[in-house]
């Protein structure tokens, strides 16, 4: 039986949460380098945190974690009605957070639904969770991951609620740094170290016994170290940097080698030690010298790590829950190497702040961001909406 390609879209998990994702990574880079440039009066910096962790990351964790949380767990796959009331919420957010750009209290009920998304997403997993036999290390890191982020959407929502006994700066900061640090690079990084050696065919590979525990409390001291100590961050991040490296040696992943869904995994798993490394150097110099780099650390692991592995984990789900051949042509195969120059460029912004001119870099970095989307979208998106075969 035929079915339109509305049912279709909404048939997989992956697939609407994906496609909203990918569309607002393209919408509020647009209108972040619009409000950059004065075109729009707008709070561009709620526009570009706020944005990217909840209007597109927590999309694109929700369309891979309600497709594999189930498997993960040996238990039946969740109800279709389960997680499009979650992606509703996830939409009317959307409409709510672009509305508020313009008239500020709106932003209350887009936090409030963010809020319930993630209450809905936790009333799906736990019974899940608990059915699920031992062991079960990786599905509790993942509920820890995003509990993280339901706490990072409260911080942004009182921090934008007038007090006179607390600035409303301190919970921004605090929302941006649990945000980034305890959810958007924690929880793929759970992720990572479960699939990526699973789909590399890595024989024998066993995590180390308290990996993700040390993970969680190394990125933790960093949140709590960013507002108390900076001179002491790059210590954490080295060491956060020394035990990656020596998981993924542990690991022998197969790099380099010819499958681009395989590389383009590897790469990104890479980015986390290299990108902690590099922040600590960073960190070092700003702290201690006073150097200014633009949020450079920041953006080395989201673009090194984090957007490199969706867009090979987003590829590979997409490609094979369409019954497609899991091949990457040509044109896929340009689409990861865009990720580490839309990197590269990114990093050549902070460079050039730092002698205090951002064009024409900002202009380049934001329009490869948004060529990186669009190209992945025309690539994969119809993919979405119909099965291959």
């Amino acid at each position: 039986m035929k079915i339109s390609r509305i049912s279709f879209l909404f048939s997989q998990p992956h697939q609407p949460f994906f496609l909203l994702g990918v569309v607002n990574a393209i919408v509020l880079m647009l209108l972040f380098t619009l409000g950059f440039k004065g075109v729009f009066s707008i709070d561009v910096r709620l526009l570009h945190v706020y944005g990217m962790i909840f209007l597109v990351f927590t999309n694109l964790f929700y369309g891979f974690t309600y497709t594999t949380f189930t498997r993960f767990s040996s238990q039946a796959p969740i109800e279709t009605k389960s997680y499009l009331n979650v992606w509703l919420l996830n939409f009317l957010a959307t409409l709510s957070f672009y509305i508020s750009l313009f008239f500020l209290p709106l932003f209350y009920a887009t936090a409030i639904l963010m809020a319930l998304s993630f209450a809905l997403t936790f009333k799906n997993y736990l019974p899940i969770y608990n059915k699920a036999s031992n062991p079960k290390d990786v599905q509790y890191w993942i509920l820890i991951g995003y509990g993280m982020g339901a706490l990072a959407n409260l911080l942004f929502l009182l921090s934008v609620i007038p007090s006179k006994y607390i600035k409303s700066e301190i919970f921004f900061n605090d929302g941006i740094e649990i945000g980034i640090y305890l959810y958007l690079l924690f929880l793929p990084s759970i992720i990572g170290f479960k699939m990526v050696p699973f789909f590399s065919r890595v024989q024998g590979y066993i995590k180390s016994k308290y990996l993700h525990r040390v993970l969680f409390w190394l990125l933790f001291s960093h949140v709590i170290l960013s507002g108390v100590y900076l001179k002491g961050l790059f210590v954490v991040d080295l060491i956060l940097a020394f035990v990656l490296i020596r998981e993924i040696f542990k690991a022998k992943l197969p790099f380099p080698n010819e499958e681009p869904l395989l590389w383009g995994l590897h790469i990104a798993m890479f980015w986390l030690p290299l990108g902690f490394f590099a922040s600590a150097v960073v960190e070092f110099f700003e702290s201690w010298f006073n150097y200014s780099s633009l949020y450079m650390p920041i953006h080395l692991l989201a673009l090194g790590f984090l957007t490199t592995i969706f867009i090979a984990f987003g590829t590979r789900v997409t490609l094979g829950h369409s019954r497609s051949s899991m091949i990457v042509d040509r044109v896929g195969i340009w689409i990861f190497y865009l990720t580490q120059i839309v990197l590269l460029s990114r990093f050549i912004l902070s460079l050039a702040s730092s002698y205090g001119t951002l064009s024409p870099w900002f202009d380049i970095s934001a329009t490869l961001w948004i060529i990186l989307f669009l190209l992945w979208l025309v690539k994969y998106g119809k993919l979405l909406f119909f099965r291959a075969n």
